[in-house]
């Protein structure tokens, strides 16, 4: 079969011919196919495009979720709702708890206001009273502002007691001091390991605390020994290593003013315990007068001949090792320098200017002596 053209194919056998009387062809009429096809191949492209642009939507809808991408609420929302920044929070935890609160629509603007703010840092954990359907930059707003603060804050110092931690709370919260030793007595029920001492002593963590109305003295407690295992969790300190870590920080708490000093603290009780230098191998008594003073209730560190006699397993003149549980409650620089103190050979640390927190530390007992004569000195003139 010969080659046909695309017009023989499309129209020459339905044409009708006529000739004029010259002879020549005049214009044949298209046939129907022919005047459908422009048509056809329009709807052909305009369904390509249609249908591309339905699956862009549609991959982007799965994909990007515009609609939450874009959407905010307007204004400063209405009605009233609590949330609770934890410690910890990031700007986007903080917009999942809003977003969960129906306090925001979607994460994104407040993320970005967030963002954008240098004051956004200074939010910290708590509970707030903010309002529904919230825009993301008035809900970052009323964050930063101190009276959207619910519940109760108290804030304790490192190294203060167990007790000193009770008298404050009662003060803040109307709770007897009562309720909150008789919480603390049943230490293991507050998540407190068993321990030689039988104390929750140096397992509230310092800091500051929002607590809610209507906590109870076990709440109250139980929030902080749970936050001081989480801190002991996140270093990385072995259950079993817990207790005597917060002893021996506990001790650098009491004993040195000068956080540069926690370190060297600690150092030199290791190095009494072990009898290195001068000790020749025998381990040293620790005859610290913090661990007296705690368990005479002193409230100075300087102790009498008369106390430091006493019999007490906190004793460390008359027994040897360490005390048999912490003194107080440590913060981070005080278990930091535990995990990881300086190397050096002391013995023995004397402060001789206690208005500065000023520490001397030796090796030696000679060096030591005259150290303390150095002290004895700035006191006479005081």
């Amino acid at each position: 079969m010969p080659d046909s053209s695309l017009e023989d194919l499309l129209g020459s056998s339905g044409e009708s011919q006529s000739r004029s009387g010259h002879g020549k062809r005049r214009n044949a009429k298209p046939s129907k196919l022919k005047r459908f096809l422009p048509a056809f191949v329009v709807v052909v492209v305009l369904a390509a495009l249609i249908g591309g642009g339905y699956f862009a939507y549609s991959w982007v809808s799965h994909n990007v979720n515009v609609a939450s991408a874009s959407k905010d609420f307007d204004g400063q929302g209405k009605g009233d709702v609590e949330i609770v920044v934890n410690s910890g929070d990031t700007g986007s935890d903080i917009a999942s708890t809003l977003v969960d609160a129906g306090v925001i629509k979607t994460k994104g603007p407040f993320v970005t206001a967030f963002s954008a703010s240098q004051d956004a840092s200074s939010i910290t954990p708590g509970t707030y009273k903010l309002r529904k359907e919230m825009s993301g930059a008035s809900a970052l707003r009323l964050l930063l502002d101190p009276a959207s603060r619910v519940g109760i804050r108290v804030t304790f110092p490192e190294g203060l007691t167990a007790h000193k931690m009770y008298e404050r709370l009662s003060e803040a919260t109307g709770l007897p001091v009562e309720d909150f030793e008789k919480a603390g007595a049943d230490y293991e029920a507050r998540g407190v390991p068993r321990n030689p001492a039988k104390s929750i002593e140096g397992y509230l963590w310092p800091g500051t605390y929002d607590f809610h109305e209507g906590d109870s003295a076990e709440d109250i407690l139980d929030e902080m020994v749970s936050r001081m295992t989480t801190e002991l969790e996140k270093k990385g300190i072995p259950k079993e290593k817990w207790h005597e870590t917060l002893t021996i920080a506990s001790i650098a708490e009491k004993e040195a003013r000068n956080p540069d000093d926690y370190g060297k603290v600690v150092r030199t009780l290791e190095n009494r315990l072990a009898g290195v230098g001068e000790a020749g191998g025998r381990p040293m008594n620790l005859q610290l007068d913090s661990t007296v003073a705690y368990f005479t209730k002193s409230e100075t560190i300087s102790t009498t001949p008369e106390q430091r006699a006493t019999d007490s397993p906190y004793n460390t003149y008359k027994h040897p090792g360490l005390p048999v549980g912490p003194i107080a409650n440590p913060g981070e620089a005080t278990l930091d320098a535990v995990e990881n103190p300086p190397e050096g050979p002391w013995l023995y640390w004397v402060t001789v200017n206690t208005d500065t927190g000023e520490t001397k530390f030796a090796s030696t007992k000679a060096e030591h002596d005259k150290n303390v004569r150095e002290w004895r000195e700035w006191a006479k003139n005081k």
